[in-house]
């Protein structure tokens, strides 16, 4: 018998630290779910979010083009009821077709302030990639945390069902005690219990996949046993740097400064006349005079100009274009600085996690390890209790449970940290975990 439970607790330890790379299907009747990059993919073709800040970036997009242009011609009709009578006869009929062009500049300036509002949605656009790719990662690894744990727990719990049947064996012959029997089903109920929670966690957790992906709510989510593991080197100003350029909001706050600069020299071009031209055609038919055009018809060229004499508006209309020049200009230095602020407070999350997964990789669950393999030879020998040795074994257990967590915590922070730079690609410095 003792060589029995001994040959299961020797499979337990060589086999647990590679829980995590199996495939789930020997436990779970879920299919096992596509790579990272192809969820990622999806989310951006079918998530609505995104659909919906695409097309509002596609409808700002065609304003530019609206506010150059010149406005419409006026084309006027004009019939005398009275006849007007001229030298050559009365007239009847007048036609004018009046086109008003804005002084030099105006209609330059307004194109190029709306391709600065273009800019702000293909921004607002590229954010809304970036944070749903963030939630897809951050909801992923949530579901690779879950489906390692129940995979672990698995494992453990059928060993602990061939405890208790040694037990009852031993039990059944006089050797053993029925307490050993009572733990190890008390210990099965608690992994069942524990499994019954990270059931509930996994269906929450697909749920706001599925949401993120387009899918329906209640579409299945393959189990997720891959897990890029890699640590990431790179410097914190590397990272501060990057994000000055990078980031999204960050771009489109520029975009409004050079939106308000380019509102002041407008607001002074108004300072200057706009001209309208105006072309009239009048037909005369012919009356009773003797000239010798009569009847001709008669051609008129106009040209008008509007008179900016009320000084007051305009001076208020800089002094607006300026003081949001200046408010742009400070949003910009605090979201700037917020950025940078959160780019420091996750890096220092980030190398938290790194540290507590060394630990548990370098430290815990090695001594762990070795410790249940003392455990093991002391139970050999007669030297150690059954409960005893469920103790060391739940210490390892404990171990693991956590480690797979601090993995998916660490990669979550990764993922934060790359949102926060701008990113939609994974940071590229990195180093083998």
């Amino acid at each position: 018998m003792r060589k029995f439970i001994l040959s299961c607790m020797i499979y337990l330890i060589w086999t647990l630290p590679v829980f995590a790379q199996k495939n789930l299907t020997s436990t779970n009747v879920l299919p096992v779910i596509t790579q990272l990059n192809e969820l990622l993919q999806e989310a951006l073709e079918n998530n609505p979010h995104i659909k919906a800040a695409e097309q509002q970036w596609r409808a700002i997009s065609q304003q530019a083009t609206q506010v150059s242009s010149f406005a419409d011609p006026i084309f006027t009709y004009t019939h005398w009821l009275s006849s007007v009578e001229t030298r050559v006869g009365p007239m009847q009929n007048g036609f004018t077709l009046s086109q008003r062009f804005p002084f030099f500049g105006k209609l330059r300036f307004q194109g190029d302030m709306a391709r600065q509002d273009n800019e702000v949605a293909e921004q607002a656009y590229l954010a809304t990639r970036r944070d749903v790719i963030y939630k897809v990662k951050y909801g992923y690894f949530d579901l690779y945390w879950i489906d390692q744990s129940l995979l672990i727990l698995d494992e453990y719990q059928r060993l602990l069902q061939s405890f208790q049947q040694v037990a009852a064996r031993k039990y059944a012959t006089g050797i053993g005690i029925q307490a050993n029997i009572l733990k190890a089903r008390v210990e099965i109920t608690s992994i069942e219990r524990r499994r019954l929670n990270f059931m509930k966690l996994r269906e929450g957790a697909a749920a706001r996949l599925n949401a993120l992906l387009g899918r329906s709510e209640n579409e299945s989510v393959g189990v997720i046993n891959t897990m890029d593991t890699t640590l990431y080197t790179g410097s914190e100003s590397e990272l501060l740097q990057k994000a000055v350029t990078a980031r999204q909001e960050i771009n489109a706050s520029k975009a409004f400064i050079r939106k308000a600069e380019l509102g002041i020299r407008l607001a002074k071009r108004n300072y200057w006349p706009d001209i309208t031209i105006s072309a009239a055609y009048t037909t005369i038919p012919s009356g009773r005079t003797t000239a010798t055009d009569n009847g001709k018809d008669a051609w008129s060229i106009q040209a008008g100009i509007n008179l900016p004499i009320w000084f007051g508006k305009r001076k208020a209309a800089v002094r607006e274009a300026k003081a949001s020049r200046k408010a742009s200009r400070m949003s910009y230095e605090n979201l700037k600085n917020e950025v940078l602020a959160e780019i420091r407070d996750l890096y220092a999350r980030l190398k938290a996690s790194e540290q507590t997964v060394k630990l548990y990789r370098n430290n815990l669950i090695p001594d762990s390890e070795r410790a249940l393999q003392s455990a093991l030879s002391s139970y050999q020998t007669g030297n150690l209790d059954f409960l005893t040795l469920l103790d060391s074994e739940r210490m390892l257990l404990q171990f693991r449970l956590a480690y797979v967590k601090e993995l998916a915590n660490y990669r979550q922070q990764t993922a934060g940290l790359e949102r926060a730079v701008g990113n939609e690609s994974p940071l590229s410095s990195v180093e083998n975990n």
